[in-house]
């Protein structure tokens, strides 16, 4: 069966990776242009914490998905605005899975340790050193950059069905929130 609303877990995950996501960009471009030093290094272990805890959400967001289901879109959607949102949203999953493990994967080839929280040793067993991970991370900048604007498009998209249709889309996933 169909659900009518999102769970209020559903909620929880897809805001909290919002969050997270939302942190994890500044943070990126900051340590990006930092000279070395200890806030660079520090700004680094926690764009890596906070991208696996993203994975991590990702990974319970798209269970609870599956056990649960989503709404239906609004009706009155043309159809290719329906091809969009499901491909969209595919893409995001895609992506907010796939960026992580990127980083993960080239974090632990080029310069491990991986640490969750500055405590927890998450290094994946990559080979290869410093070539290796850093073409990893050249592909996992690229997603990334590709997230952003999927995000923006998503954002945009969520704004779109608030103030100008006023068909409740946005409302079913605020907190509180429920159906059109």
């Amino acid at each position: 069966m169909t659900p009518r609303i999102y769970a209020p877990s559903q909620k929880v995950l897809h805001w909290a990776v919002t969050i997270l996501i939302f942190a994890l960009v500044p943070i990126a471009l900051a340590m990006a242009k930092l000279p070395d030093g200890p806030l660079k290094n520090a700004l680094y272990e926690w764009h890596k914490s906070f991208g696996l805890t993203v994975l991590a959400l990702a990974l319970a967001r798209l269970l609870v998905r599956a056990a649960r289901g989503a709404p239906p879109l609004v009706e009155g959607l043309p159809a290719w605005q329906r091809r969009a949102a499901h491909a969209s949203h595919l893409a995001l999953y895609v992506l907010i899975v796939l960026v992580p493990l990127l980083g993960w994967a080239g974090t632990s080839a080029c310069c491990a340790p991986v640490m969750l929280y500055f405590t927890l040793p998450l290094t994946l067993p990559v080979s290869g050193g410093m070539p290796v991970g850093e073409a990893i991370l050249k592909v996992h900048q690229v997603a990334a950059f590709t997230l952003v604007a999927l995000v923006a498009l998503h954002v945009a998209a969520a704004l779109h069905h608030h103030v100008v249709r006023r068909d409740g889309t946005l409302r079913r996933m605020l907190p509180g929130g429920t159906k059109a």
